[in-house]
């Protein structure tokens, strides 16, 4: 179990068990510190991807050099967006194709290009990272990586304005990531929240760099993509624009994420739409939108220590938290390349990965133990393991209704579940893709995974005599979860509690069996 009150320790030990990561829970530790945890993550990532097969399951709209281009899914003044699939990666990309007609608007394929390359220098977490920038078939194209999640302004619009600190947060973040641009001689160009992210596991993210170049090469165009609203004053009077400007726009976002509104004519609107806001905080982001350039923050940096004091940390007190956390981190990196090295010599561990994922419009979002689920939410449980897995869901609600939701006959996907990355339940039946759709009124609703590296003969018979959902119905909900030893689940269920009880010798195998357990809809749940 973590110390969920030390942000640091808890993401360590995430990282350490191979739990999904929240990077906003530490987002005021030491920069140096997270740049070095994020880093193993990443190590931790690959590794578990060696061996995996993954694919795409849409036939490609063409192809463009190595891309197999899967679907469009956007248009801006100058190009348009796909996803696409990097064979040599093997892993989804971003694609964005300068479209002919933008070079009659003042888009030169020779500018677009650079402004790829330079991008692609950047390396920074809080930054889309872009791959390279090329031309094929005649259609100059810049390609960068593939972000699940919401953008901010959609999670905005869907469940209204961020709380105080979860708004530091996430500004701590867009500070880090433009700071990495800033020191790399270029400016964003168009931050706003449809182009700020929050990823899957927590991480903000900077996107659509389309706008981003150096100040010399922006304010030389006759072309801008910047958003009116997000524009500082001097801009909009015609004044060439600077890395001060990119500073103004956070400070946009920023009261757009605590108000759901923008600043009236260039004034800040915080203290009037939410008068309960701490003062730090609303202090911070009124001094981004001084509309006298010399009051505002000098740079990035100086901007996230305002953040931060909003938070109760001040900028003097990261060092010790670098001091305190360097030999865990040290430690853990040790353990993570150990465990490479094992798996060369022992290619037969199996690590099962679970998550689960809500369907949004613009692609999904992991959940939350303890989330309040709302009718129509449309949930998938993504599976991934290097060796073939055995996977079985069961529910229970507050009204003692019981099914199995998978494995149910008629669907595509069956025990066991091919090795590989990103398996997706329920999956298909037939020409259609299935989620579990949640119908309820808000009451509890329990839910029970069991993975397993051979079937589990016991269960699969006790299986035999439940009911299943049938796949015409609407099914329910689930949330992202942690490994748990059958001892250590804890459900009100009463059907649940059965069948873990009548299977308890099959799943003490710790090396073969694992056990997940959600509750949503709960005030109980901790």
């Amino acid at each position: 179990m973590t110390d969920a009150s030390d942000p640091v320790r808890e993401l360590i030990a995430r990282l350490a068990d191979g739990d999904p990561i929240d990077w906003s829970r530490a987002a005021d530790a030491e920069v140096t510190l997270l740049d070095a945890l994020h880093t193993l993550d990443q190590v931790r990532n690959a590794y578990q991807r060696i061996g995996a097969t993954v694919a795409p399951h849409a036939q490609p709209l063409f192809e463009w050099g190595p891309l197999a281009v899967l679907e469009k899914i956007g248009s801006g003044a100058s190009a348009d967006v796909y996803r696409a699939w990097n064979a040599g990666l093997a892993t989804p990309v971003a694609l964005k194709l300068l479209r002919p007609e933008a070079a009659a608007a003042g888009m030169r394929s020779d500018e677009f290009l650079h402004e790829g390359r330079l991008l692609a220098q950047l390396s920074q977490r809080n930054v889309m990272r872009v791959y390279g920038a090329a031309v094929h078939d005649g259609r100059p194209g810049i390609w960068s990586e593939w972000i699940e999640g919401r953008t901010l302004d959609a999670i905005v619009e869907a469940e209204g304005p961020f709380a105080d600190a979860e708004a530091a947060h996430i500004g701590l973040e867009l500070c880090a990531g433009l700071a990495a641009i800033h020191a790399n001689g270029l400016l964003h160009g168009d931050v706003k929240a449809s182009n700020a992210m929050r990823a899957r596991g927590g991480r903000i993210v900077l996107t659509d760099l389309g706008a981003a170049g150096t100040p010399d090469a922006i304010n030389a165009s006759l072309r801008t993509q910047a958003t009116p609203r997000y524009l500082s004053p001097e801009s909009q009077a015609g004044s060439p624009r600077s890395m001060g400007d990119d500073l103004y726009a956070l400070g946009v976002l920023l009261h757009f994420l605590l108000t759901g509104a923008y600043p009236r004519d260039g004034a800040s609107r915080l203290r009037e739409l939410k008068p309960d806001i701490g003062r730090p905080l609303a202090d911070a982001v009124e001094r981004a939108l001084d509309a006298r350039p010399p009051a505002r923050f000098a740079d990035a940096h100086a901007f996230a220590d305002a953040l931060r004091a909003s938070l109760g940390a001040t900028s003097a007190a990261r060092t010790p938290t670098t001091q305190r956390w360097l030999p865990a981190a040290v430690a853990l990196g040790l353990a993570i390349t150990i465990g490479i090295g094992w798996w060369a010599l022992r290619g037969d561990a199996w690590q099962p990965r679970v998550e689960l994922m809500r369907r949004t419009d613009i692609g999904s979002e992991p959940l939350r133990t303890g989330a309040q689920l709302r009718a129509g939410d449309r949930v998938d449980l993504v599976l991934s393991a290097n060796r073939p897995t055995w996977a079985y869901v069961l529910n229970e609600d507050a009204a003692g209704a019981f099914h199995v939701l998978f494995p149910v006959a008629g669907l595509e996907r069956s025990n066991p579940l091919p090795a590989g990355d990103a398996i997706a339940l329920p999956g298909r039946h037939g020409q259609r893709a299935l989620s579990w759709e949640v119908s309820g009124s808000g009451a509890r609703e329990e839910f029970l995974v069991v993975l397993a590296s051979a079937p589990l003969a016991q269960l699969d018979r006790r299986l035999e005599t439940l009911p299943a959902v049938a796949i015409a119905d609407v099914e329910r909900g689930v949330a992202r979860a942690r490994p748990n030893p059958p001892g250590a689940v804890r459900l009100h269920g009463e059907h649940l509690n059965a069948v873990l009880g009548e299977i308890e010798d099959e799943l003490a195998d710790g090396d073969r069996v694992r056990v997940y357990a959600w509750r949503f809809n709960d005030p109980r749940t901790d």
